[in-house]
């Protein structure tokens, strides 16, 4: 009753639901191996594969492992959706919130949210959204969790046809070509089978080559180059499915690692363009009337440099002594030496390297590769990492051929390059470090690695610039 004597009427206020979001969740406190399942939405027959993660992974570790297990080229931007409404959310990735892309209510960044938040309990979903253009989503569910692995690994365990072509126009476009390749009469039938290309067969699957590629994504990941650096930013161009044996060199070739006498690889790698700018001096060398350096000069090179009198030529003219050629020319192109008045001349910089170990030695960390075209650096970068790999010459062509077509690169007529022209692509690169004897010349090593020790520490070295 109130003071005026009328009843006061109660009602019931329900409960306002609490809404929990994936990310809000906590992981879970052991890692346990994920048994998930993914299908392509929209797309009949089905396209689906089913795989095992640890739980622990954060959903930026896992994309990659989505590309490789799908058959993907991670060429277009993605992100995720996890959760049921109204508790759903979306993940972005770091690029696009740092760009701009993503939108302001929904900034939760991929990399700071793990795969046991989203998918705690079998039977729940995570979407996954690739290549918004086309517009290729994805379903994944958790259909088990086994907690008696002790050591959880990623692996492909089954699954049905291939990946659709990129750039295909998503769903319904890929039902069109599918058409289109399977009616021979169609005039678009020659067409489309060159775009994809005569490997590309939709009912294929195998879970073996899948894994295959699955290994290369930990290699990468444990034994990468240096994320900032220009070698980095070159991987990341290269699609791991189209250069296997790229990728697997970096296992070998240590480039985290800085193991060595990098004093006695400063002391070599640096030694042929050192001896030459003492030589020239601060008077420098008369040229002869024709622009060559004195055969007498050319006779002391021969003398005192390592590797320079094993040129068959007999004769002390600087045009009949190749490695005499090189090491001027290298010493021009790396700012150290120019012509001035009929004589060659160290420049400011060649003056200040010349009594300097360690400024020349980071000089060439800096300038290496060598090249003028974009085609012979990046060709350069495959030749450092064979080098720091321990690569034979054999060997050694394949890797760079193989990179190089990964890269998009082609000959003028349109076909790839081919590994009988590697070298020449790769030149600028190859004689300088045999130049210096930081690589053994091809002929010598066809079947075998030579290479000093302390070449393949300057190669590493260089690759993580």
């Amino acid at each position: 009753m109130t003071a005026s004597g009328k009843r006061r009427h109660l009602s019931v206020v329900p409960d306002v639901p609490v809404i929990v979001r994936p990310s809000e969740r906590r992981g879970r406190r052991d890692v346990a191996s994920y048994h998930l399942r993914i299908e392509l939405d929209e797309v009949s027959p089905p396209i689906w594969r089913q795989f095992v993660v640890p739980s622990n992974l954060r959903l930026s570790e896992l994309h990659p492992i989505v590309q490789t297990v799908m058959g993907w080229q991670d060429s277009h931007l993605h992100s995720w959706v996890g959760g049921e409404p109204p508790a759903s959310e979306r993940y972005e990735m770091r690029e696009s919130i740092d760009e701009g892309f993503a939108d302001e209510d929904d900034e939760l960044c991929e990399d700071a949210v793990r795969l046991d938040q989203v998918l705690a309990e079998p039977g729940e979903l995570l979407s996954y959204l690739y290549d918004f253009g086309d517009g290729w989503d994805h379903t994944i569910v958790l259909e088990r969790i086994d907690a008696d692995e002790p050591a959880p690994t990623v692996s492909c365990l089954a699954g049905a046809r291939a990946c659709p072509p990129e750039d295909c126009g998503g769903p319904g476009g890929y039902a069109d070509l599918l058409t289109v390749l399977a009616t021979p009469s169609h005039p678009g039938h020659h067409d489309a089978g060159a775009w994809v290309g005569p490997g590309f067969a939709p009912e294929s699957f195998g879970a073996d080559a899948v894994n295959r590629h699955l290994r290369l994504e930990v290699v990468i990941r444990d034994h990468g180059p240096v994320t900032d650096s220009k070698f980095a930013e070159l991987l990341r161009r290269i699609p791991h499915q189209a250069a296997p044996h790229v990728f697997s060199l970096l296992e070998h070739a240590g480039l985290t690692a800085r193991r060595g006498d990098i004093g006695a690889a400063e002391q070599a790698a640096t030694f042929h363009l050192r001896w030459f700018l003492q030589r020239i001096g601060s008077d420098g060398i008369a040229l002869t009337q024709a622009g060559y350096l004195p055969p007498a000069v050319v006779a002391e090179m021969r003398q005192a440099l390592p590797g320079f009198d094993d040129w068959p030529a007999t004769s002390n003219r600087e045009t009949d002594q190749r490695p005499v050629q090189l090491l001027r020319e290298y010493a021009k192109t790396l700012g150290l030496v120019r012509k001035y008045k009929g004589k060659l001349v160290r420049t400011n910089l060649g003056t200040a390297m010349a009594g300097d170990v360690s400024r020349m030695w980071r000089h060439l960390l800096d300038r290496l590769p060598l090249g003028t075209d974009q085609i012979e650096r990046e060709a350069g970068y495959l030749v450092l990492l064979t080098l720091a790999a321990g690569t034979s010459s054999d060997e050694r062509r394949d890797v760079i051929a193989e990179g190089l077509a990964a890269l998009g690169w082609q000959t003028s007529d349109g076909t790839i390059v081919g590994r009988e022209e590697v070298f020449w692509i790769g030149r600028p690169t190859i004689s300088f470090l045999e130049l210096i004897g930081a690589m053994v010349e091809g002929y010598v090593q066809r079947d075998q690695p030579m290479d000093p020790e302390w070449g393949r520490l300057f190669a590493r070295m260089v690759l993580s610039m």
